[in-house]
């Protein structure tokens, strides 16, 4: 025998719906704001070090290590359209320091605000903002499962709910909603939380759901492709690759280069071990060893961010090395060949560790 199963229909008024939605992104409205939190605490509270007597934010301290704009300069070979912008920033200390903390006051605003639900359609809008940044800087990085690619468009499509949800009764706008302000300014719940005009709900769910989805396919095939094209990454966070420009052979065999990490993990280095000016049949006309290289002075790497926290070329015990991101003009010493003679066609060869090759071809300085 058959059952016939009933559902009432509840007729909710629109003040009841966007309540109702409210709830139901409750714990996505905590967990955006919780990640921009946890990013902004991690300099702001929880990694000091005592220093003479003086407690320093590592992450903040410009003269530290760890401080936070080195994720930058790792970051800056996969950025998208705005390495340029970045490059030109990150000659500048003092705006270095500056967009540093301007970021990290934006996100402990936003993530404060949508924890607690205060102008939650504003903070949402903010964090929307905010992930589209994080991915035109570090959507390519990610050496397991493409993390900041996946955290930024899941950003997005989270912050875009929100938005549209507002904060509902378990936030503070609910307090804020109440006020005589709030009714007679009609515009405050596009910043707040509330109900908003149904026709205007539905084409700004319609606009901000088609903008998630563009925003994650078509960032997805610029990165990594499998879209139109076959799989492959824009760069390549797996194996390390230096590009090689402007080798010059002087007059006294000397070798200057200009160097750029250009690929590879931010975790690690590419490792160099040996470097050789050959001829056209191959043969070495001058060498460079491991020893040789770890022995350079200072002087002969003239690196373009030489912060201690940036990343950089320097001197190894086997050679030298170069983190992900690291721009540097290098100066080889004699090495008391005939390398300079002009009319020779040369090539110099960099040896990693691991066996990989980069070369450029070489032209004589006169």
């Amino acid at each position: 025998m058959a059952t016939a199963y009933s559902i009432e229909e509840e007729q909710l008024s629109p003040a009841a719906c966007f309540s109702l939605l409210a709830i139901v992104l409750l714990g996505t409205r905590f967990v955006q704001g919780f990640i921009f939190w946890g990013g902004a605490s991690r300099r702001l509270i929880y990694d000091y070090q005592d220093t003479a007597g003086i407690d320093h934010a590592l992450k903040l301290d410009f003269q530290s290590a760890g401080f936070v704009a080195g994720k930058l300069t790792h970051a800056l070979p996969g950025t998208l359209w705005i390495q340029a912008p970045l490059e030109w920033a990150l000659q500048y200390p003092d705006l270095i320091v500056l967009s540093v903390w301007f970021w990290t006051i934006a996100e402990l605003l936003v993530g404060l605000f949508l924890i607690f639900g205060f102008v939650t359609r504003l903070a949402a809008f903010a964090s929307i903002g905010l992930n589209v940044a994080l991915m035109l800087i570090f959507g390519w990085m990610g050496s397991t499962c493409l993390d900041e690619w996946t955290m930024a468009v899941s950003g997005v499509a989270m912050s875009g709910a929100v938005y549209l949800a507002g904060g509902g009764r378990i936030s503070l706008d609910n307090m804020v909603g109440r006020t005589d302000w709030a009714w007679r300014n009609g515009w405050a719940n596009w910043l707040l939380s509330g109900p908003l005009p149904t026709r205007s709900a539905r084409v700004g769910g319609a606009l901000l759901a088609a903008f998630a989805v563009l925003f994650t396919v078509g960032s997805y095939n610029i990165l990594f492709g499998a879209v139109v094209s076959p799989l492959h990454a824009r760069v390549t966070f797996h194996k390390h690759h230096i590009a090689l420009s402007n080798v010059v052979v002087s007059s006294d065999g000397g070798v200057t280069l200009d160097a750029y990490v250009d690929a590879g993990p931010d975790t690690g280095a590419a490792y160099i071990i040996d470097v050789r000016l050959i001829d056209a049949e191959g043969n070495a006309v001058s060498h460079w060893d491991g020893a040789t290289l770890a022995a350079l002075p200072d002087t002969s790497i003239q690196n373009l961010y030489p912060y201690v926290w940036a990343s950089r070329f320097r001197t190894e015990k086997i050679g030298i090395s170069g983190n992900t991101g690291a721009k540097a003009r290098i100066v080889l010493p004699a090495a008391g060949s005939d390398a300079s003679q002009p009319g020779r066609d040369l090539v110099l060869v960099l040896e990693a560790i691991n066996g990989a090759t980069w070369r450029a071809a070489a032209s004589s300085g006169g």
